[in-house]
């Protein structure tokens, strides 16, 4: 089934994307899924939801019309749920990606002071130093860029997208495009020094902070299925009670 129909100049879009957010498509494009992916994803969690609340209604004419209403909320909160979960699994995935990047920029200062050096050779060798991955899937396409338009700024500033997206990197590898394009002036590979070290800090931070929300979330998540026994038990006894009222 298509999901998108060309009508003319537009695109019409299936119902999935018009009930999804604004940027769910995007986020999943960015962390390489394919949209057949992110479809069979949406129509999973559609139908999660839906099932909830048919079985609320179904339980709402046997035992109490509240249930019915319950079952709205707790269909809403699942759907709201899965969307937190992919922002967290897409934050962690740009958190990485960056860590990754400026793993990319710090070794390839190095490269560049060595006597005879040359950006395209630097990169082909800094091919086999990074890991599997978006970063060096991106490498690939620059230097497949490199040599279908040897002197276009496009491909480095194509790789900082997709390798990083932040403007910083952009900077960082336009800067190295001008390297490349005057390779005797030693005072832009400070400058790339310069930008790679000021990322390396905010990539400390950014570490720092990762590993603190982890410990911020202990307590609440404990105190919550502390409050999840105390509500069974406390639900329990009620019902004990109205039974012995009953008899």
């Amino acid at each position: 089934m298509k999901t998108k129909i060309k009508i003319g100049q537009e695109e019409k879009l299936s119902f999935w994307h018009k009930i999804a957010e604004s940027n769910l498509f995007s986020m999943f494009k960015e962390m390489g899924y394919k949209e057949n992916d992110v479809l069979k994803y949406q129509k999973k969690r559609f139908f999660k939801c839906l099932l909830i609340f048919i079985m609320s209604c179904i339980a709402a004419v046997f035992i109490n019309k509240l249930l019915m209403v319950l079952g709205l909320i707790l269909a809403v909160f699942l759907w709201l749920a899965e969307y937190k979960s992919v922002q967290k699994k897409y934050r962690d995935f740009r958190f990485k990606k960056q860590l990754v990047f400026n793993k990319f920029t710090r070794l390839l200062i190095p490269y560049l002071l060595q006597k005879g050096a040359t950006v395209y050779k630097v990169l082909n060798k800094m091919r086999n130093r990074i890991e599997d991955g978006h970063v060096k899937d991106a490498l690939e396409k620059l230097l497949i860029g490199m040599n279908e338009m040897p002197n276009s700024e496009e491909p480095f500033r194509q790789f900082a997208l997709d390798a990083s997206g932040t403007d910083q990197a952009v900077l960082f590898m336009t800067t190295l495009y001008d390297f490349q394009q005057s390779t005797s002036d030693t005072s832009v590979i400070q400058e790339l020094g310069q930008i790679s070290s000021q990322e390396l800090f905010k990539g400390v931070d950014d570490i720092i902070s990762y590993k603190l929300r982890g410990f911020f979330m202990f307590p609440t998540k404990l105190t919550m299925a502390t409050l999840l026994i105390v509500g069974g038990y406390c639900l329990s006894m009620i019902v004990e009670t109205i039974k012995s009222i009953s008899l």
